[in-house]
């Protein structure tokens, strides 16, 4: 959806962190309602019908994405129509008409395999070598850390220390939802009007949130907690409007899809091993440690886009 969104964006550049922002606020706005509506559902009803109306909800989204028009550039789809044709092609030549069991057949499919390959490797292997796309990876990095600590380390503190249960726990999401609802527009001009790798409005407002984040480890009572999550969502209205125009402006058209698979790609590794990481830590050390040591790889993906991230193209 990030790429999709860098190519609409791309009619009107001068106006895409504020385009942005407005499609970030409204995704976040179901993130207002949905964790204390969700909560109290769960609450009064149980578990099941939440779970039964959030599937109603994505299945509902998934058949609007169907409506979507496609952006990609006719050359490059183009292409890709030519290198799936020469690979069936390339397939089929070596099982047509009467031939000796020679597996020649299976070859031509490995060959066609290894075009495939190499092709790929031309494209990724700029994005692999480009600092900007390493600081950018870096950066979609920190959201991956802070839900993994989220969904097992925090809901187990703030159930520890103040007996929070379905409810207080969707008041602190909406608080981070909200604030960052907020904060977005204003994110969102910023960004149009700082040029570059944007690190004026990036570092500070990350790394504030780092600390915020951190902040939680020590929360005793339910408004200190709601105040760190409003905190960091009031970052996050800064740092994301601004990370995704700069991924647009860097990043060529026909390369978005594969730079941003890299970004997603580290993302799910740290969501498969982060919460068993961050559960075991937690149980060896405390709660505290870990939730410290979350910020502590923050701020270090923050250090590596601020090394890395340079102005120009990949």
């Amino acid at each position: 959806s990030s790429a999709y969104m860098a190519d609409l964006t791309d009619r009107a550049p001068q106006h895409r962190a504020k385009i942005m922002g407005v499609n970030q606020a409204v995704a976040g706005s179901v993130w207002v309602v949905g964790p204390a509506v969700g909560g109290w559902l769960a609450e009064t009803y149980g578990c099941r019908n939440s779970f039964i109306i959030a599937s109603i909800g994505a299945s509902l989204c998934s058949l609007g994405y169907t409506r979507l028009p496609e952006t990609l550039p006719a050359a490059a789809a183009q292409r890709r129509r030519d290198m799936h044709s020469e690979q069936k092609g390339t397939s089929r030549s070596g099982s047509t008409g009467e031939q000796p069991p020679d597996h020649s057949g299976d070859l031509s499919r490995l060959a066609a395999a290894q075009l495939h390959v190499a092709r790929w490797w031309e494209d990724i292997r700029p994005l692999l070598k480009s600092g900007n796309q390493q600081a950018l990876v870096a950066l979609a990095a920190i959201p991956s850390l802070r839900w993994s600590c989220f969904s097992t380390v925090v809901t187990l503190h703030a159930a520890s220390v103040l007996g929070a249960g379905p409810w207080e726990i969707g008041l602190m999401f909406t608080a981070l939802a909200l604030s960052q609802g907020l904060a977005m527009p204003l994110g969102a001009y910023l960004a149009d009007k700082t040029k570059g790798a944007k690190l004026s409005l990036v570092m500070p407002a990350g790394l504030l949130s780092c600390a915020s984040f951190a902040s939680v480890g020590f929360a005793t009572t339910l408004e200190q907690f709601l105040a760190s999550m409003a905190v960091q969502g009031l970052c996050a209205g800064f740092t994301v409007p601004a990370q995704g125009a700069f991924r647009a402006e860097v990043t060529p058209q026909a390369l978005r899809g594969q730079a941003m698979s890299l970004e997603r790609q580290l993302g799910s590794c740290i969501g498969l091993a982060g919460p068993v990481c961050m559960g075991l830590l937690s149980d060896v050390a405390g709660g505290q440690a870990s939730i410290l040591l979350t910020s502590a790889l923050m701020v270090a993906c923050h250090a590596v886009y601020l090394l890395r991230a340079r102005p120009g193209s990949l």
